[in-house]
């Protein structure tokens, strides 16, 4: 039986951790600047790990350094990034499912897999891609800044959410269950504010629980048929 493409979604969805090398790190009035090649989709205030331990990041600076409190540089060489939070289904039912969590780190970072799937299959034997799939999915995080500027919303998350979604069809390119993944073949899609649009602007929220900012990613998912044994 073939494993449901939900499954596929959340098993690519828990790679999204990542390992950065501490390639530079200064000190300067009680803030430490740590350099990496990418913060992926951390973002101001979000989490990252230092030898373990959860520390908070004060901010973000142009996708390279996180910024933390101290008074000097750690002595490990390698900063963790934990992964997002994977949720899928319709919007009123993961509405639903979001409103039940009372702890905001259980959330957020968020991917949301939009569903009803409408999967294109074959039974060619010949055929090397079993089925593919347009999928919607959502890289979010909660919006905290005030007011209605845009380009904060740029600064402190959408800016993060697409790295994370650009991590993701990374991760596609190279996994061993999915084909080939041309440029054509996605489109993401920045919201300041995550919901829905008519053309005059956001007319209502994604998600009633909060305020949500990040990118939409939409990508048809070719999945091969002999990929892995467990995905047959």
């Amino acid at each position: 039986m073939n494993k449901a493409t939900v499954d596929i979604v959340r098993d690519l969805v828990k790679l999204l951790e990542f390992t950065e090398p501490i390639l530079s790190c200064s000190v300067l009035n009680g803030e430490v600047f740590i350099g990496v090649c990418s913060t992926h989709g951390v973002v101001d205030l979000g989490t990252i790990e230092i030898g373990g331990v959860p520390t908070k990041v004060l901010r973000v600076v142009n996708g390279n350094t996180f910024v933390i409190s101290g008074t000097s540089c750690p002595v490990e060489t390698e900063v963790f990034i934990p992964g997002p939070n994977y949720f899928h289904g319709t919007v009123k039912a993961t509405d639903s499912e979001l409103n039940q969590i009372e702890d905001s780190r259980k959330i957020t970072t968020l991917v949301y897999l939009f569903e009803v799937l409408q999967e294109v299959k074959t039974r060619n034997p010949q055929a090397t891609i079993g089925r593919t799939v347009d999928l919607v999915m959502f890289f979010l995080e909660d919006d905290f800044v005030g007011g209605d500027l845009t380009e904060d919303r740029y600064v402190k998350y959408i800016n993060a959410m697409n790295r994370l979604a650009e991590d993701f069809v990374d991760l596609l390119e190279t996994s061993n269950i999915i084909g080939s993944i041309e440029e054509q073949n996605y489109v993401t899609i920045p919201h300041a504010k995550a919901g829905f649009y008519d053309r005059l602007g956001h007319v209502k929220n994604l998600f009633s629980k909060n305020n949500f900012s990040g990118v939409e990613l939409r990508i048809t998912l070719p999945i091969l048929k002999g990929g892995c044994i467990e995905c047959k």
